[in-house]
């Protein structure tokens, strides 16, 4: 499956998803779990997820996740989920 596939899979079942992600600089800080609620198309394709280890919404490029998988956590939607 693809990232979006993972994504849209988790969104449908409301469980996190676990994934590694470069940030622009480069850096990594391991693997993240993440709700996922929608994407966004303005300046270019991003993800938007509730990360959290950061304990906030965040925007990540789909080609910048790596090693994704859905997770059996489930969780309770604190907006719509889009994705």
């Amino acid at each position: 499956m693809s990232t979006e596939e993972i994504i849209h899979e988790a969104g449908q079942r409301l469980v996190t998803v676990t994934f590694d992600y470069t940030e622009a600089d480069g850096s990594n800080e391991g693997v993240r779990e993440v709700e996922p609620y929608s994407y966004q198309d303005k300046n270019g394709r991003k993800f938007f997820g509730y990360d959290l280890g950061k304990d906030s919404i965040r925007a990540f490029v789909p080609e910048n996740i790596h090693n994704i998988a859905l997770t059996d956590n489930k969780f309770t939607p604190r907006w719509p989920v889009e994705v």
